[in-house]
């Protein structure tokens, strides 16, 4: 393996991540809005991908269903999506769930809730989101106009200096959503 790979992968694994220990799943339900992640995620599967959106769901097999879209190449790109489920594989564990996403290169990844902040209109208003390794981080909110003006710098500062997400590629990288056209079933 590549040094420099190593000394990566030591750097992101030096601090130990934790997921919450309570999850009300009804307050998770609904839209999320990208508005800040690693790195690793632009690098990778969200690569030239703008205005990030998930949107979680209850299936009739009590699973989460996922729907994930994007803007390609722009904000007012052509909209790409992918769709899946999550599950809560240890009930003493809710914040740890496994994600399938249909046509991805892997059956199950992780998808640790690993903070949530308040609650307003019975749903949770922003959530920091990784998995154990902290290769991939993102920071979801309900209104990312809302996001920058009542939490960007006191969840900036968590995910940076509390969580440690500081090496150059897990950094806390802020997702711009102006220009963004509107996906359709917006409200």
């Amino acid at each position: 393996m590549n040094k420099l790979i190593i000394v990566v992968l030591l750097g992101l694994a030096s601090a130990q991540l934790q997921s919450v220990q309570t999850l009300n799943v009804t307050q998770y339900l609904g839209n999320w809005y990208e508005v800040a992640s690693s790195p690793w995620v632009h690098l990778t599967f969200e690569k030239d991908a703008y205005c990030t959106r998930a949107t979680y769901g209850v299936q009739s097999d009590g699973n989460l269903s996922v729907l994930n879209m994007e803007r390609y190449g722009s904000p007012s790109g052509e909209i790409k999506e992918i769709t899946g489920y999550a599950y809560i594989p240890n009930p003493e564990q809710p914040g740890q769930l496994k994600v399938h996403l249909d046509g991805a290169p892997f059956e199950y990844a992780d998808y640790w809730i690993v903070q949530l902040g308040p609650v307003k209109n019975e749903q949770y208003q922003w959530a920091i989101v990784s998995e154990p390794s902290k290769f991939f981080m993102w920071v979801l909110a309900r209104d990312p106009v809302e996001y920058n003006l009542l939490y960007k710098t006191q969840v900036q500062n968590t995910v940076t200096n509390t969580l440690q997400f500081d090496g150059r590629f897990n950094q806390y990288v802020a997702r711009p959503w102006t220009g963004c056209v509107p996906y359709s079933d917006s409200q």
